[in-house]
């Protein structure tokens, strides 16, 4: 064969897309980094945070309450009841937290359904009043228990309360 008859190749290679194992590790990577992303933010949350004990109640039907001493924070999430991709409004009232900022964190408790926080707004008329608009994936099990974290920054301290619920 003379130089000229060597056949030529090409030097563009096609990526093997025929590996399933690699984008399965890859895939699994990203889950256990986006998992422990998540445990290290809520430790932070919570080891930074004080408590403020809820009350039981049903958030269906209407406000849920945490106490703390004087302080309060009311939770109430309409229209009821809350069910999933429904625009849900999130209304919470403040006594004795002067709040910087306010922030609702809902979670699926038996399954990761995804980050769900929102910042509420801050009313103009009423400074103890935060709104905000979500709502809640759908779970392919049918129904859910999901937490409802609130999370009130003040110049001091944190505050944190949750209440669960069930919704379809």
């Amino acid at each position: 064969m003379t130089d000229e008859q060597v056949p030529t190749q090409n030097n563009t290679r096609k990526p093997n897309v025929n590996k399933p194992w690699l984008l399965i590790g890859l895939t699994a990577l990203g889950l256990i980094a986006l998992l422990l992303g998540r445990d290290v933010l809520e430790e932070m949350q919570q080891a930074d945070s004080i408590r403020i004990p809820p009350l039981p109640c049903d958030l269906h039907t209407g406000a849920c309450i945490a106490s703390r001493g004087n302080q309060q924070l009311q939770l109430r999430i309409t229209p009821g009841p809350l069910e999933s991709l429904k625009p849900l409004d999130v209304e919470v009232r403040l006594q004795h937290l002067d709040a910087r900022q306010v922030m609702l964190d809902l979670q699926g408790l038996d399954m990761y359904m995804g980050l769900n926080q929102i910042h509420l707004t801050q009313d103009e008329t009423r400074p103890d009043i935060w709104r905000g608009t979500t709502e809640l994936a759908v779970c392919t099990t049918g129904e859910m228990t999901w937490q409802a974290s609130v999370y009130v920054d003040t110049p001091e301290h944190l505050y944190s309360t949750a209440f669960n619920f069930d919704a379809r």
